[in-house]
């Protein structure tokens, strides 16, 4: 076999290692940066007028096949699911209800452990600060979770979204959502 042709055929073995390898990158850089979670909001109420309080629901949707943990998990190894709130001029946050979720056992983990799966519904206690203008506000939040199917965990992810709040200078905004909004438990509100 002549010279030039050997140098061909490695060049060619080289090429094709190249683009399987380019190949498998890619395939798993695209799993990585696949949101797991859908997040939805809803408020409250219609409209909010300076120095009230309302809340807001953050609805989890997780796909079909994969869990994330709840906001505590009992295993110290697993990355909690948490709602952030960036600060703001404009809203306090008073509290963060996460529900509790369901027990579960998985083989990538010897304790049982505390899960969401299907829809999650999170709920944050918020109070417009006194003197807000009136108008449309956002609310920029992060969704940390990690995602697991029943044998394996995806590297945890962040999922930043915004809430969107009418604010109105006087009158009463509307109650909204009460099939959603009567389920979450905020412990300031129950004393």
């Amino acid at each position: 076999m002549s010279e030039r042709k050997r140098n061909h055929q490695i060049i060619m073995v080289f090429s094709v290692i190249f683009a399987v390898t380019l190949a498998i990158a890619l395939a798993v850089a695209a799993q990585e940066n696949e949101q797991v979670v859908e997040v939805k909001s809803a408020l409250s109420k219609d409209a909010v007028r300076p120095g009230e309080t309302f809340k807001a629901a953050v609805i989890l949707k997780v796909q079909a096949g994969y869990h994330i943990n709840n906001n505590a998990p009992l295993d110290e190894f697993m990355f909690p699911t948490s709602v952030s709130i960036e600060d703001g001029p404009e809203f306090e946050v008073v509290e963060i209800y996460y529900p509790t979720g369901r027990r579960a056992r998985y083989s990538y983990s010897e304790m049982e452990l505390v899960v969401y799966d299907g829809e999650a519904v999170l709920g944050v206690l918020l109070k417009a600060k006194d003197g807000l203008a009136p108008g449309a506000k956002t609310l920029n939040v992060i969704l940390s979770y990690q995602a697991c199917d029943n044998t394996s965990c995806l590297p945890p992810k962040e999922l930043p979204f915004e809430i969107s709040i009418p604010v109105a200078k006087t009158g009463g905004g509307g109650d909204l959502h009460p099939e959603i909004f009567g389920k979450l438990r905020f412990k300031s509100l129950q004393k």
